[in-house]
């Protein structure tokens, strides 16, 4: 796997925002198409590299945040619309 690059600040907000609210999220993934899972926690791992936790209907998964194209919650009422996290 690649270097990990580091998302903008203002983006891993929407990501905290996400995981406190828990909200169910529709992720666009870079070579993976999207998925669907309910946004849990954060981390950092020893390498420094970020990942998001989520809850999908079969399992429980993390994400690299770099990996990550958009987020958009499932879920009336969010705080937030689609965010694109990188192109």
């Amino acid at each position: 796997m690649q270097t990990y690059r580091g998302i903008a600040c203002g983006h891993y907000d929407f990501l905290e925002l996400a995981c406190i609210r828990r909200y169910p999220l529709l992720l666009e993934l870079k070579d993976e198409g999207r998925i669907h899972g309910r946004a849990v926690t954060l981390e950092t791992r020893a390498d420094k590299s970020e990942w998001l936790q989520v809850e999908t209907a079969t399992a429980s998964r993390a994400i690299r945040l770099d990996r990550i194209i958009a987020i958009t919650p499932d879920i009336e009422g969010a705080e937030f619309g689609r965010i694109l996290i990188s192109p």
